[in-house]
């Protein structure tokens, strides 16, 4: 009797055991699923990640160049009627500092002779490291009484400055180099 019963015992545990084990193999595969399809919505949602950082990246960079191109456009396309008032034009595209320095650099009466400065090539690259540093390569045409007398190409470094999400320019330094392709 105590065979039997100590049979039917461990038979019983055996069964038990491996209800147990089908039971666990079941509930692990259904993990492992369900861990699977996690780790493909978790990849899908960095790449998502990845694509909007892409995106706010790309957004910025664009709200910085076109800052620095209407800021040069502004300051270097003149002639007669708007060589003084150019510099109130830059107001949301330089800092106050910024123009000051540049109207110093300018005449303060406007030219005698029939005069025409024009920005006719640009060209912004992006600083490796500093992301409010550009450089610009860029050609004016300056014309007297109606002709060209000049093609200048310049190379500037312009700095930016950020406040509020908006970008002016704080810094344009003319490197005093001619620019070549």
């Amino acid at each position: 009797m105590k065979k039997l019963l100590l049979t039917v015992t461990g038979t019983v545990t055996v069964l038990i055991l491996i209800v147990s084990l089908f039971s666990l193999n079941q509930t692990n595969r259904a993990l492992e699923s369900k861990l699977s399809k996690t780790e493909k919505e978790l990849k899908t949602m960095e790449q998502l990640i990845n694509q909007e950082d892409k995106f706010t990246d790309t957004v910025a960079n664009q709200k910085k160049l076109t800052v620095i191109e209407e800021g040069l456009r502004t300051y270097l396309d003149y002639d007669n009627d708007t060589y003084l008032t150019r510099f109130d034009h830059l107001k949301n595209k330089a800092t106050d500092e910024t123009i000051q320095r540049l109207k110093e650099l300018s005449s303060t009466n406007p030219p005698l002779l029939d005069v025409k400065n024009q920005l006719t090539e640009l060209t912004i690259y992006l600083h490796p490291t500093d992301e409010l540093t550009f450089l610009v390569q860029l050609t004016t045409e300056y014309s007297l009484d109606h002709e060209v007398v000049s093609r200048l190409p310049q190379l500037y470094q312009v700095t930016l400055i950020e406040t509020n999400g908006e970008y002016q320019i704080s810094q344009l330094t003319n490197l005093d180099l001619t620019a070549t392709n």
